[in-house]
């Protein structure tokens, strides 16, 4: 068995040498921050929301050797995602099962209900992940846009704004028509107050995009309704008020619940980038229970003898014989 705990000081050599030989299971994190395991080791404490959690597994040479992983937990949120893992041959072995377990179990007393990660399905961590007990609740196809090949919007694309409070429920209520059931008991409705960009049209919100900025670029995932036509026009005017910098790329992330932009994104200069399952383990199970309580009608209440009926039937029996009689 394995020595797994949280990392310390005496782990700076181990974190130094997978920082840049780990996964990041977390698109979102590797795209906006960067997949860089000492980084965020190093300054999560001085983070407010102290958002990522770093364990350390150390078997020797005989359990497997030693391995690291990070686990991002937000408040108040039910799903812990897997952030980092690294070395990724270690999730093949003995050692990379033992530390996903400790990983749940870390998730699971953080109030965490569900556990993802996103990983491409030709990798090998694809297998590893579904043997310990992770499914696959969709897939996306990220793409990516550089701002020298973005194309100039027309000047009378429509018009996105930032969303206030009012909007919130019209974003859930989005959410809720995009997204299958089956993905929204693992993941909550985006939304946070004056984060991404929303289109409203004749007094309906036709779409939002849920926008995450890094010091390594823009995340982007699109959640647009089906009555809306003309994409390309409306994805340009979203780009409009981005604004991305020349240095750091977009990126845009397709569901597969999320389809028919492919041509509107091509045709705006974003090239495939990368597939990827996105995968996750319930840590929570729904379980049902008797309510045991007593029926209103007999709470309280005994039942009436019988014997004064019978008895009243048999007299008014005798008295009809015998005035017969």
């Amino acid at each position: 068995m394995s020595v797994i705990r949280a990392v310390d000081w005496r782990d700076l050599g181990l974190l130094a040498r997978v920082r840049h030989r780990g996964l990041c299971l977390d698109s979102q994190l590797a795209f906006t921050r960067g997949a860089n395991a000492l980084q965020n080791a190093l300054l999560d404490p001085f983070n407010p929301q102290h958002s990522i959690s770093t364990l350390v597994a150390r078997g020797g040479r005989s359990a497997g050797g030693s391995a690291i992983a990070q686990l991002l937990l937000l408040e108040n949120h039910p799903l812990a995602r897997l952030a980092f893992f690294g070395p990724p041959e270690a999730l093949e072995l003995p050692l990379g099962f033992e530390m996903l377990e400790a990983l749940e179990r870390f998730a699971g007393e953080h109030g965490a209900q569900s556990l993802s990660a996103e990983v491409d399905e030709q990798a090998p961590a694809f297998e590893s992940l579904r043997a310990a007990g992770f499914a696959i609740y969709a897939r996306q196809k990220l793409w990516r846009l550089d701002r020298s090949s973005a194309h100039q919007p027309a000047p009378n694309t429509p018009a996105w704004r930032h969303p206030s409070q009012q909007d919130h429920l019209a974003i859930q209520g989005l959410f809720r028509n995009l997204v299958p059931a089956l993905v929204q008991q693992v993941e909550p409705p985006p939304g946070k107050e004056g984060q991404g960009l929303v289109h409203w049209a004749e007094g309906e919100l036709l779409a939002f995009l849920d926008v995450h900025r890094g010091p390594a670029g823009t995340w982007i995932l699109p959640y647009i309704h089906p009555a809306v036509e003309s994409r390309e026009e409306l994805i340009a005017g979203a780009l409009a008020g981005l604004s991305p910098s020349p240095s750091r790329p977009l990126y845009l992330c397709v569901r597969s619940y999320q389809g028919g932009l492919a041509a509107a994104l091509e045709a705006l200069g974003f090239q495939p980038y990368l597939d990827q399952a996105v995968m996750v383990k319930r840590l929570t199970a729904r379980l049902r229970e008797a309510a045991l309580r007593p029926l209103p009608a007999m709470e309280g209440t005994q039942p009436e003898a019988s014997a004064p009926i019978t008895y009243n039937c048999v007299r008014h029996s005798a008295v009809s014989q015998k005035r017969g009689s």
